[in-house]
């Protein structure tokens, strides 16, 4: 099996300040996403699986409908594996009713919300609803690890959706990121099996926000010859792990 947890918006610095030792591996550090001029999440993932710049594609669509898009198997080097879970991955088998409550509580805060205590609250509800899917995906996921499938990715979100009103909030934000790095420990006990780690993007603060940023994160099992990879070398490589 090739195991690939795919994590939104892991930020290196802080996988660095948290010393969070399985999610680092062997080889760690940053991509170059350079060749995209937005790093969005939908962009940036359709772009991984399917090998190519997907961005001019991407953007084309209205942002509700880009929400929608679903790449066919057979556009993606994930049909190159006889048996591939693909949890939860934008552009693949996303569950959009949980981005779509995201959004919904993310406006809300920034726009409709008059005062501080009505922002706690509404905080307060967005990050239990981004914590409880973490949950329900890291038990899938968790699940599958046992199974006989030959490529496993479980895409994880909540660096990304707890970061963007939470980043200031460093306890907040190492509890998601221990919480991830526990995740890593347990593939490497459970299987016997090459790791990839990958974020699309990492996050910048802005006062208690985060946003994208201009590099990704990447760690490997074993040492390769991947060095400051671009998300469309990953396709090939996960390939020739097989």
């Amino acid at each position: 099996m090739v195991v690939v947890l795919a994590i939104d918006a892991l930020e290196y610095e802080l996988v660095d300040e948290f010393d969070c030792k399985n999610l680092k591996q062997v080889v760690y550090g940053k991509t170059d996403i350079s060749e995209f001029t937005q790093p969005r999440t939908m962009v940036l993932w359709c772009s991984f699986m399917t090998g190519e710049n997907k961005e001019r594609e991407i953007l084309a669509k209205e942002d509700e409908e880009m929400w929608k898009t679903k790449i066919p198997l057979e556009k993606t080097f994930f049909s190159e594996f006889e048996d591939p879970k693909i949890i939860d991955l934008p552009g693949f088998s996303y569950d959009k009713k949980q981005h779509d409550r995201e959004r919904e509580l993310l406006k809300k805060f920034f726009e409709g919300a008059d005062n501080q205590e009505e922002k706690k609250e509404v905080r307060m509800e967005y990050n239990k609803h981004g914590l409880q899917h973490h949950r329900k995906i890291k038990g899938e996921f968790l699940k599958a690890l046992k199974e006989n499938h030959d490529l496993l990715l479980g895409y994880f979100s909540a660096t990304d959706v707890i970061g963007h009103l939470n980043f200031g909030n460093k306890t907040l934000m190492k509890m998601v990121y221990e919480d991830l790095d526990e995740i890593a420990g347990e593939v490497k006990e459970i299987r016997d099996d090459h790791l990839l780690i990958l974020s699309d993007h990492g996050m910048k603060g802005l006062g208690m926000f985060g946003d994208h940023n201009e590099y990704g994160f990447w760690s490997f099992d074993e040492k390769c010859n991947l060095d400051r990879p671009k998300l469309t070398d990953f396709a090939d490589f996960l390939v020739d792990l097989k």
